[in-house]
């Protein structure tokens, strides 16, 4: 995971405890912001060779500078109401009433009691409570088929869920 932002050391060490893989990207020189998602995974060499040979213009310190991820660090209260167009990490339960919105993909740490509606590529959840609901890319999860306290990935592959077990 590239995390762009402050690193606590509560963050880090959840983030270790859960054993995700992460890296600090602050001073990385990367334009992500204009990238379209189709495109990520095409890599033009001589870009790369010339990245690191021009001086930042004020434009490339200014898209360095825009948060990449949006992380919250903190349960989500009952009656909270998120709406997120970032990526996003939640460190903390999302309680019973409590309703995230998000465009992106999610990495949730904690139980999800309230309902989470995701339209990302991907959502990787520790389980979904009793009262707890999770809609994906427009389709409703159902709690019993995650696994309570293990992480998972939930992706869509042929119009249908694809959960899988991140170890």
């Amino acid at each position: 995971m590239l995390i762009e932002g402050e690193i606590t050391p509560k963050i880090a060490f959840v983030l270790e405890q859960s054993g995700v893989c992460y890296k600090e990207i602050n001073q990385c020189r990367i334009r992500f912001g204009s990238i379209k998602k189709e495109a990520v995974a095409v890599e033009e060499p001589s870009q790369k060779e010339t990245c690191d040979e021009k001086p930042l213009s004020k434009e490339s310190r200014e898209l360095t500078q825009q948060r990449k991820v949006k992380l919250y660090d903190r349960t989500i209260r009952s009656g909270e109401e998120l709406h997120e167009t970032l990526p996003t990490v939640i460190f903390g339960r999302i309680n019973s009433g409590a309703k995230v919105f998000c465009e992106e993909s999610m990495s949730i740490y904690g139980m999800i009691d309230g309902l989470v509606q995701c339209d990302g590529e991907y959502i990787v959840l520790s389980g979904i409570g009793s009262r707890g609901h999770l809609i994906f890319n427009g389709q409703i999860v159902d709690s019993e088929q995650i696994r309570a306290n293990v992480l998972q990935k939930i992706v869509i592959r042929d119009h249908a869920l694809e959960i899988k077990e991140v170890v």
